[in-house]
């Protein structure tokens, strides 16, 4: 999940920057590992902590707490700062005092502001690692930088449950570990990028901002009702995968009796691989049909999972694994491509901000399921995910089917 680039212009030098090239995808990286690593590790702090279903999926919207702020705060600073380790710096900083956090947390408070901390860097880390990947990649038209940031998250967000898995299964430090590894990467990405940071980039001019003067108003105006289709979409998917990642846990240790958490792990990694490989696939699809068919899936997806819950299959539930990664990837970008269409160049900036302030809105969504399953049942909750993400998503692939998302007037 990233934000959309910027489009300043690669460094004036047109020279290659090898060395900083490997490590700011490695401080990308490093940020994504601190938002998947605890995955697992959930059903262990709830017995550890004796926590409750909600005080658990709160500690899991920490995280989209922290990335608001940080693209409330400093979102629209990356393209107009002369020297970017300003943010690249101070964003692998938070980084890695929420990984400290975790390794020493014995408390819900200090989860929470875990969480909270390692969306703050990776929100920060995101725009300004983005920008500095175009300004120092070759000039193929971001092409490359877009490859790197893609690839950063993939790995990162695919390589977290599998290291905390792992030590999940040897019970090796389970809650250590892994964020002392995390730790380790954000330290050498941050001394990488002060030694490797391109002498010609020091008195680099801060590139002009794409804002437009165009208000939101406007654009939403502009945009019609395609806009917050297009939202609502994201929304539904990324609180879908939300939820899977929250409560999923604990859903397949009582309601399907995967014992070895460590391999949920390795599952969850297969599954955010292959929604990464998906988005890569599916930018080569016409968006309209692109969003409609994720939107499907997302609905089968769910069916999947619940059927599984209900009849305690983890076959069943793999499948459903294995379709909502398709679904993700492609609600991903089919609605990202259509906004990015139909936004009128003057508030297009404004427009993707609150495109991706709506979607991350959706990771507090395990919080209500998390209500529901303390006051009625974990199945409870996963029957009402069930009946709500279905009936919406079947409602929008109808409607996406009768949308035309016509470019508007800049």
């Amino acid at each position: 999940m990233s934000s959309p680039l910027s489009t300043p212009g690669p460094c004036q030098s047109g020279a290659a920057h090898g060395a900083i090239l490997l490590f700011l995808p490695l401080a990308l990286m490093s940020a994504l590992l601190n938002s998947s690593v605890p995955t697992p590790l959930y059903p262990h702090y709830q017995q550890m902590l004796a926590l409750s279903d909600v005080s658990l999926t709160l500690i899991y919207g920490g995280y989209a707490a922290g990335v608001l702020i940080s693209l409330f705060g400093v979102g629209n600073l990356a393209g107009r700062v002369t020297d970017l380790r300003a943010m690249i710096l101070p964003a692998l900083l938070a980084v890695l005092g929420g990984a400290l956090l975790f390794s020493l947390a014995d408390s819900f408070w200090s989860l929470l502001l875990a969480r909270v901390l390692a969306g703050i860097g990776t929100g920060a880390l995101t725009g300004a690692a983005n920008v500095a990947l175009l300004r120092f990649g070759p000039r193929d038209g971001g092409k490359r930088a877009a490859l790197s940031a893609t690839l950063s998250f993939t790995a990162g967000l695919a390589l977290g449950p599998v290291f905390s898995g792992l030590a999940l299964q040897l019970d090796f430090y389970p809650t250590q570990l892994p964020f002392l590894l995390i730790m380790g990467l954000a330290t050498c990405a941050m001394v990488g990028v002060v030694l490797s940071w391109p002498a010609s980039a020091r008195a680099q001019p801060p590139v002009a901002s794409g804002q437009g003067r165009g208000s939101l108003g406007e654009g939403l105006k502009a945009t019609g009702a395609a806009f917050f289709l297009c939202a609502l979409a994201l929304f539904t998917a990324w609180a879908v995968a939300a939820s899977l990642l929250a409560i999923g846990p604990k859903v397949a240790s009582q309601l399907l009796g995967m014992r070895d958490l460590g391999l949920f792990g390795y599952l969850i990694a297969a599954y955010l691989v292959f929604s990464g490989l998906c988005q890569l696939w599916a930018r080569r699809l016409d968006a309209r049909h692109t969003l409609q068919s994720g939107c499907l899936a997302l609905a089968l997806s769910v069916l999947l999972f619940t059927g599984a819950v209900h009849y305690q299959s983890l076959w069943l539930a793999g499948f459903g694994l294995l379709v909502s990664g398709y679904a993700q990837g492609a609600a991903f970008v089919g609605s990202a491509t259509l906004v990015n269409r139909i936004a009128p160049s003057a508030s297009h900036a404004r427009l993707v901000s609150l495109f991706y302030v709506i979607a991350y809105v959706a990771n507090w969504v395990p919080v209500l399921l998390g209500w529901v399953s303390d006051s009625v049942g974990l199945l409870a909750a996963v029957d009402v995910l069930a009946v709500g993400s279905i009936l919406i998503s079947l409602g929008l692939a109808w409607v996406v089917s009768r949308t035309r998302f016509e470019r508007a007037a800049a």
